[in-house]
Protein backbone atom coordinates (compact mmCIF):
# COMPACT_ATOMS: atom_id res chain seq x y z
CA UNK A 1 0.00 0.00 0.00
CA UNK A 2 1.44 3.54 -0.65
CA UNK A 3 1.66 6.19 1.87
CA UNK A 4 0.35 9.68 0.98
CA UNK A 5 1.94 12.32 0.82
CA UNK A 6 1.04 15.37 3.87
CA UNK A 7 -0.52 18.02 2.28
CA UNK A 8 1.87 21.30 2.07
CA UNK A 9 0.91 24.15 4.87
CA UNK A 10 2.11 26.32 2.68
CA UNK A 11 5.20 27.30 4.64
CA UNK A 12 7.83 27.79 2.73
CA UNK A 13 9.87 30.37 2.78
CA UNK A 14 8.73 33.70 0.59
CA UNK A 15 10.01 33.85 -3.38
CA UNK A 16 13.33 36.04 -3.73
CA UNK A 17 12.55 39.46 -5.33
CA UNK A 18 15.30 40.40 -7.77
CA UNK A 19 17.40 43.13 -6.74
CA UNK A 20 18.51 44.09 -10.14
CA UNK A 21 16.53 44.42 -13.20
CA UNK A 22 16.40 43.77 -16.64
CA UNK A 23 15.27 46.57 -19.25
CA UNK A 24 11.91 45.47 -19.29
CA UNK A 25 11.30 45.47 -15.87
CA UNK A 26 12.89 48.34 -14.80
CA UNK A 27 10.79 50.03 -17.57
CA UNK A 28 7.30 48.14 -15.71
CA UNK A 29 8.85 49.18 -12.18
CA UNK A 30 9.22 52.37 -13.61
CA UNK A 31 5.80 52.96 -15.30
CA UNK A 32 7.68 53.49 -18.99
CA UNK A 33 8.66 52.04 -22.08
CA UNK A 34 11.44 50.01 -22.28
CA UNK A 35 13.51 52.33 -24.85
CA UNK A 36 12.87 55.21 -22.21
CA UNK A 37 14.95 53.12 -19.68
CA UNK A 38 17.48 52.70 -22.42
CA UNK A 39 17.44 56.44 -23.25
CA UNK A 40 18.00 57.14 -19.76
CA UNK A 41 20.58 54.85 -19.24
CA UNK A 42 22.18 56.25 -22.80
CA UNK A 43 22.62 59.49 -21.69
CA UNK A 44 23.76 58.83 -18.20
CA UNK A 45 20.39 59.64 -15.58
CA UNK A 46 20.40 55.84 -14.66
CA UNK A 47 23.07 53.63 -14.37
CA UNK A 48 23.01 50.12 -15.48
CA UNK A 49 25.75 47.10 -15.57
CA UNK A 50 26.18 44.57 -17.91
CA UNK A 51 26.22 40.80 -17.39
CA UNK A 52 27.30 39.43 -20.50
CA UNK A 53 24.90 41.17 -22.55
CA UNK A 54 22.35 41.73 -20.30
CA UNK A 55 21.79 45.75 -19.38
CA UNK A 56 20.72 45.30 -15.75
CA UNK A 57 19.52 47.88 -13.22
CA UNK A 58 19.86 47.98 -9.65
CA UNK A 59 16.22 48.74 -7.75
CA UNK A 60 17.59 50.88 -5.41
CA UNK A 61 19.19 53.30 -8.16
CA UNK A 62 16.21 53.26 -9.40
CA UNK A 63 14.41 54.47 -6.20
CA UNK A 64 17.02 57.00 -5.56
CA UNK A 65 16.31 58.43 -9.09
CA UNK A 66 12.35 58.64 -8.74
CA UNK A 67 13.57 60.30 -4.96
CA UNK A 68 15.36 62.79 -6.90
CA UNK A 69 12.66 63.37 -9.59
CA UNK A 70 10.33 63.77 -6.78
CA UNK A 71 12.34 66.87 -4.96
CA UNK A 72 12.97 68.45 -7.53
CA UNK A 73 9.22 68.71 -8.38
CA UNK A 74 8.49 69.93 -5.00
Amino acid sequence: MAKKKAPTTGTSSPAIQPRMLVVKDAATYLGVGPWAVRKLHWDGVLRGIFIGRRLLFDKLAIDKYIDGLVRAAA
